[in-house]
């Protein structure tokens, strides 16, 4: 089911503006991917910067979480879940394989307590591969519901409870229960699993209409076409403040609804993931916005989130606007030009046998991957794909006129384009969902090749320095561009020689 388009004049604001807007989301603080918005369920601006596009899944981070909260509701509509639901009832069993002895505040907590971000703990429980017996034991502190503390961890259990409800997956209920019902593509979208089988939260990868989609389900209360699917009552509380959120920046301290932030503009909601994942809900205005983009930490987002607010939001008028054809078509101009900044292209002439042949990694951490790594950290790590390597151990370099084919363990296929353009390719990796990327090479001196993998489901990029001594290659990976300071990176390194 196709969404309406109309023109900005007929949502209410001039095409002129929302050109503005487009242009003033481009940043120094960001890199845009894709924005959608619409008014009353009808699109009337859009945007894509090059090579991102509307059909290209996307990693949500923590607005993924809102998704998580819609497979809640749904359980409640239908009747087979309470807010009220202990914890302890339902994951009884696994306290006792655990040998954990609730304490009793931990008794006391709720499904509604873990939807309000109010789960009484004092610390963030480890979200590894034992993520669930580490929330399970984390001591609560606190009489739950009384304190604010973000949680991860408990929105993983919120996909746990589905599981336990239904049998399901959170991708499979939703699937069956939603998608289908407001236009969600529910093959493309993916749902990043822990080791045990239960899906992660952070761990959605969607379109961005597909986050435009479910804002405006929240938008019209849980109704899509006459048919009421989350119930009224319940969307209402989801979007309103059930905990103080104390101090933050200035869009995190005006209190948290279930699974998703009030903003400071009084009746708007926000589904919000990290480096700008977001989806704006503004029912009063029936305006939704959508946004995938990779905002810089810490300030980045918040700037996005700013510029939406003073050129789109606080710019529309009650009624429509005269049509202006002229201007329409300057802002549709507009938005067919976007695209990312393309890399230097390669300017020095080296010849292929210098770098060409077989290697076999001989020490250290070899690590090409898909990374997000706040302070050092690799958290994607997780969900690693159970029969990939984490490092891998010999890799050929083939070089081309075009492109140099990087191939790690005879499977992982990289063309890194000497031209320095967007040449969009799937790479089987670790995380075979998100494979999506462009590649590019360049000499930076005639024994030092660099490869650089933007990879276009999420805001990830990978640098690979190989310096050359031989028939040893010193390779340098980086990680994680998008976070200001040598102290959010992650760098690793290995050895190689040629055999």
């Amino acid at each position: 089911m196709e969404l309406m388009r109309i023109t900005p004049e007929e949502a209410g604001i001039s095409s002129d503006q929302v050109a503005d807007c487009i242009r003033a989301l481009m940043h120094d603080q960001t890199e845009m991917h894709g924005f959608m918005a619409a008014r009353g369920g009808k699109v009337f601006a859009e945007a894509w910067w090059e090579p991102y596009g509307p059909g290209l899944i996307h990693c949500n981070h923590s607005l993924g979480k809102s998704y998580t909260a819609t497979a809640i509701g749904i359980l409640y509509t239908q009747g087979r879940l309470s807010m009220e639901e202990k914890v302890t009832d339902l994951f009884a069993r696994e306290l006792s394989e655990y040998g954990i002895r609730p304490s009793a505040y931990m008794e006391e907590l709720t499904v509604y307590h873990v939807l309000t971000m109010s789960n009484g703990m004092a610390r963030h429980p480890v979200m590894d591969q034992d993520w669930l017996k580490n929330y399970l034991s984390e001591p609560v502190v606190v009489r739950p519901g009384t304190e604010f503390m973000y949680n991860s961890s408990g929105s993983c259990l919120l996909g746990a409870i589905v599981k336990k409800k239904t049998g399901k997956g959170l991708r499979e209920f939703l699937q069956e229960e939603l998608f289908g019902k407001i236009g969600i593509d529910g093959e493309t979208f993916q749902i990043l699993q822990f080791p045990d089988g239960y899906d992660a939260e952070p761990g959605t990868a969607s379109r961005t209409e597909d986050n435009l989609r479910l804002a405006l389900l929240y938008m019209q209360k849980g109704c899509w076409d006459g048919e009421q699917i989350i119930d009224r009552e319940w969307m209402e509380q989801a979007m309103s403040c059930r905990i103080q959120t104390g101090d933050g920046t200035e869009d995190y301290r005006h209190g948290y609804g279930y699974q998703l932030w009030n903003s400071r503009i009084p009746g708007l909601y926000r589904f919000d993931g990290g480096q700008g994942q977001y989806g704006l809900i503004w029912p009063e205005k029936e305006l939704a916005v959508a946004v995938h983009e990779g905002g810089m930490f810490p300030d980045g987002a918040q700037i996005t989130l700013d510029v939406l607010y003073k050129y789109l939001l606080c710019k529309l008028a009650d009624e429509p606007l005269p049509g202006n054809a002229g201007a329409h078509e300057r802002l549709l101009a507009l938005e067919k030009r976007l695209r990312i900044a393309e890399k230097e292209p390669n300017r020095l002439e080296v010849p292929k046998e210098r770098f060409a042949g077989k290697y076999r990694v001989v020490s250290g951490d070899g690590d090409p991957w898909i990374s997000v790594s706040p302070g050092g950290y690799n958290f994607f790590r997780c969900f690693y794909h159970p029969e990939k390597k984490e490092a891998f151990t010999d890799f050929e370099l083939e070089v081309e006129e075009e492109f140099i084919r990087f191939t790690a363990d005879g499977y992982a296929v990289f063309e890194a384009y000497l031209d320095g353009k967007h040449h969009p390719v799937y790479t089987d990796n670790v995380i075979p969902e998100l494979g999506w990327n462009c590649s590019y090479a360049r000499y930076l001196d005639e024994d030092t090749l660099e490869l650089t993998t933007k990879w276009l489901n999420g805001w990830f990029d990978d640098r690979i320095v190989m310096r050359r001594s031989g028939g040893t290659l010193s390779m340098t990976f980086y990680k994680d561009r998008l976070h200001e300071g040598a102290d959010r990176y992650r760098v690793t390194h290995c050895e190689a020689e040629r055999v």
